[in-house]
């Protein structure tokens, strides 16, 4: 049996045995195995198409195949079969991560085919870029002359063992792959290339490049335009902690300015982190026929316990809620899609509470919901809440005026999850500078059994990160430092 067959017989026969205690409910999963990265992420014939970086044998990283989803609104996903799996001599160790484009009716993906030769040697890996396409957006087939970007494409400057993630894209007649790849000075760049036919590519120069000031292998990168603002997202691998910044293995950064790709030049007027949780890796990014930008990533991080594989669910891994990517004050917001409004059910709300201290109200708990509040500090330096609590278990998250920061802490989240290589600081917290507006907090947060994703301040700052509660711990409380008013509140079960 070819490797494809074999991987969607073996979905088929054993996607029933996992275990569904931290299955979550309304962020898309696989249906066994392990995933990463988002790939090919796109809009086509009318639907929206997720791939992923996928090991359906075990719930850890393995040798990657493309799994594959569609959706009509981004929120409900249908399963399809595994698109790519590595059978060819040229990806012989994995499909790594790539994009898709639809030309004429027909979707093509482009990815990377991972090559390695001898494990104990990594700098003999070798990175080859390659096409598949479909006729229907099912069943899809790889150029007979791939890899179509070979390591003899490279530059002097470029390391072929990190030259991986091509997000292709159409600019008229033409289409430009932009890639990942690791300088010779062990820092992260991207390269552009250039085709008429998606076979024949031509190298153009850098785009951008680190030169050992943000982070060393760049990966994931994308590129698009919101308004007049071209927008690149990169994650760079091992950045440098900056104060709260930067805090985890690898980072997700958004780079705003002005680009020219046929010319290679980048004038960069913003750089940020997308995301100041634990756990957000590899975004992906899409723009569908409403001309909405729209985000996914992976609610995980590289280099960190998961529970589900060390207790044998036969599952890891989930993506972030979409979000719809907006450019403000040249400031990268992100808003979570507008479809997921449509399986809000049993509203629970509340409005003018006053309180000091603490405070718990009816029917405002779960594990899987969605909060949304504005609170007004009024005299309090500090408001905050305590949610999945339970018996000896909270995760906690707050805001402190003062010091006009965000802060989430999961040290009693449930499971240890910690790093235990992390400072010891930042071991069990994150924090993100952002500021009142009029004395006001609003915050949306989303609560899906282990994952917990907070939009402050209407998605100027978004916290994303696992915990690992125990199923009973479902309770919410508020606390203050001082007199606070909840002039909105407003909780709603999600279910699809």
């Amino acid at each position: 049996m070819d490797k494809l067959s074999k991987a969607r017989e073996y979905i088929k026969e054993n996607k029933n045995k996992i275990n569904q205690e931290y299955r979550l409910k309304y962020h898309f999963m696989s249906e066994i195995g392990w995933i990463n990265d988002p790939n090919g992420f796109s809009y086509y014939n009318g639907e929206y198409h997720l791939f992923y970086q996928y090991y359906p044998y075990g719930s850890y990283w393995g040798s990657m195949h493309w799994g594959h989803a569609k959706s009509k609104d981004l929120i409900k996903w249908d399963y399809l079969p595994v698109a790519l799996a590595p059978d060819m001599n040229y990806d012989a160790d994995g499909c790594f991560s790539g994009t898709a484009i639809e030309i004429d009716g027909k979707l093509y993906l482009m990815y990377t085919g991972n090559i390695s030769p001898n494990p104990d040697k990594p700098e003999n890996i070798r990175q080859l870029q390659n096409i598949a396409v479909s006729d229907d957006g099912i069943e899809f087939t790889k150029f007979i002359n791939n890899p179509v970007i070979d390591t003899k494409d490279l530059p002097s400057n470029a390391l072929p063992q990190d030259f991986r993630d091509p997000k292709v894209l159409r600019k008229g007649d033409s289409f430009y792959a932009i890639i990942a790849s690791r300088n010779t000075d062990g820092s992260g760049q991207l390269l552009v290339y250039k085709s008429n036919n998606l076979s024949d590519w031509t190298y153009l120069g850098v785009l951008l490049k680190s030169e050992n000031k943000l982070g060393e292998m760049w990966e994931c990168p994308d590129l698009f335009k919101i308004g007049d603002t071209d927008v690149v997202i990169i994650s760079p691998q091992y950045i440098k902690r900056q104060g709260d910044k930067y805090c985890n293995t690898h980072s997700c950064v958004y780079i705003l300015g002005k680009g020219d790709i046929e010319t290679c030049n980048y004038t960069t007027s913003a750089i940020d982190e997308i995301d100041g949780g634990f756990d957000f890796y590899a975004p992906q990014t899409l723009q569908d026929d409403n001309g909405r930008q729209i985000m996914i990533a992976w609610i995980q991080m590289w280099e960190r316990r998961i529970p589900t594989n060390e207790e044998n669910h036969g599952w890891a891994g989930a993506m972030t809620l979409p979000r719809e990517l907006r450019v403000i004050n040249n400031k990268l917001y992100q808003i979570p899609v507008e479809e997921i409004k449509k399986y809000r059910t049993n509203l629970v709300k509340y409005s003018d509470i006053s309180f000091e201290n603490s405070l718990s109200l009816k029917e405002i708990e779960g594990q899987n919901i969605e909060l949304d509040m504005k609170i007004d500090f009024l005299e309090a330096n500090i408001f905050g809440l305590k949610i999945l609590k339970g018996e000896q278990q909270e995760t906690i998250m707050y805001y402190d005026k003062e010091k006009a920061k965000f802060v989430f802490d999961r040290s009693k989240s449930g499971v240890d999850i910690s790093d235990s290589k992390a400072d010891e600081d930042i071991k069990y917290v994150r924090k993100v500078g952002i500021n009142l507006i009029e004395n006001k907090l609003k915050l949306r947060i989303f609560v899906d059994r282990i994952s917990v994703e907070i939009f402050i301040q209407d998605g100027e700052k978004v916290i994303t990160s696992t915990v690992y509660p125990k199923s009973a711990s479902r309770n919410i409380e508020f606390f203050s430092d001082g007199e606070v008013l909840i002039n909105e509140l407003n909780k709603w079960k999600i279910v699809l």
